[in-house]
């Protein structure tokens, strides 16, 4: 009997453990990432080994998204400087930005042709506070702590009850971090776009929303009328520039991260200079429902999370990716595929290295909190990777 009572007490320390730890952000790009046996709270490491998806599984459907469309939304949303424009601080989504699905030739339903209960738009807005909630569960799929399964007879009867209640105390801290975090991304959101507030803007954390026709026959009239559901997050803020940390799970004052830019070394290993002390443009928590990948959503995500650092002025942004040979494959494809290059580590911190090879160090590889992320970088100036 003492034995299951320490067994539940220890689970509850490793579990709190977790929850308080330094946030490790794996971009799972949007995912299209393998599901992990356990990962943790909000941004952090994912600890087991991933299993690979199945062949079947990864058969992605052709994109449904115009190109035109992605182009206008990362060069800002039609913003350009060189007119003469100056709304730069000014908020790109303040009304919801629209893609028509219909007018695209790849508008293929993956039912056989069938487009009824099909989305005909996608919306992209900002998150709000009422939709917190309803995607927290999608949340705590993603990321949340996830039981393994064994069948070993050797499993104690305690053993299986402490895993249990570990697994139920992650999600729990896991479900309060992702709410309290969010709700201050929102407020931050609202704060650095008000005209009457001095205050850049941060924390800029925008939904996918697939708007679908539903029509209802009662008798021999027909109403139609349209659903809206999210089907993807993303956010982009202001981060101190270090390959070797990633973004925490709760907001920080503007001035804070400016204070850590000012002590922030290079990977050179030397320190910024004066004109570059500054945070930078940095892509986090990406991430598409698993039922709705391989559509192009993660391209639609980072073409307007890059359209928004247009607007706040970014010359370049930012993002950590898994290095992972296996679950982080199809990240760093899309990455590189829309103009992401590694930022190499010239450095002192190559240390540790050497078991995945000697030119992973120059394909931007970081030790971030004991975790092997690659750090990369795209320029924002006139890019063309999303023309064909």
């Amino acid at each position: 009997m003492m034995m299951k009572y320490q067994v539940v007490i220890l689970a509850a320390i490793v579990a709190c453990c977790h929850a308080f730890a330094p946030p490790i952000h794996q971009t799972s790009a949007a995912a299209v990432t393998t599901k992990p046996n356990t990962l943790f709270l909000f941004d952090l490491k994912q600890r087991l080994q991933q299993n690979q998806r199945s062949p079947r599984q990864q058969q992605f459907s052709r994109h449904r998204i115009p190109q035109e469309e992605l182009y206008y939304l990362s060069r800002g949303f039609g913003f350009s400087s060189s007119e003469g424009e100056d709304d730069s601080g000014s908020d790109p989504l303040k009304v919801p930005y629209s893609i028509d699905l219909t007018t695209s030739p790849t508008h293929i339903s993956v039912t056989n042709g069938n487009t009824e209960n099909q989305a005909s738009r996608l919306l992209i807005r900002h998150l709000e506070i009422e939709d917190i909630k309803p995607i927290l569960p999608e949340i705590v799929r993603e990321f949340g702590a996830i039981a393994t399964t064994t069948s070993s007879s050797s499993i104690t009867t305690s053993s299986k009850l402490g895993d249990e209640i570990a697994t139920w105390i992650e999600n729990f801290l896991f479900s309060f971090t992702v709410l309290v975090g969010l709700d201050q991304r929102v407020e931050r959101r609202k704060k650095g776009y008000d005209i009457n507030k001095n205050l850049p803007p941060d924390h800029n954390v925008i939904c996918l929303v697939e708007v679908t026709p539903v029509t209802n026959e009662n008798g021999n009239a027909e109403t139609t009328y349209y659903t809206e559901q999210i089907v993807g997050i993303a956010e982009l803020s202001w981060q101190p520039p270090n390959p070797t940390r990633n973004a925490p799970p709760f907001v920080l004052p503007y001035f804070v991260k400016t204070l850590i830019s000012r002590f922030t070394p290079n990977s050179n290993g030397e320190k910024e200079a004066d004109e570059s002390k500054l945070p930078k443009g940095y892509i986090s928590n990406v991430l598409t429902w698993k039922t709705r990948r391989g559509l192009g959503y993660s391209r639609v995500l980072m073409a307007a999370l890059e359209g928004i650092a247009v607007r706040w002025g970014c010359d370049d942004i930012r993002l950590h990716v898994d290095a992972d040979e296996i679950s982080g494959k199809v990240a760093r494809a899309l990455y590189w595929s829309i103009g992401y290059e590694a930022v190499p580590d010239k450095g002192n911190n190559k240390l540790g290295y050497e078991w995945m090879g000697p030119s992973m160090a120059n394909q931007g590889l970081y030790l971030v909190e004991g975790v092997p992320l690659l750090y990369l970088r795209k320029s924002l100036k006139e890019s063309k990777a999303y023309v064909q």
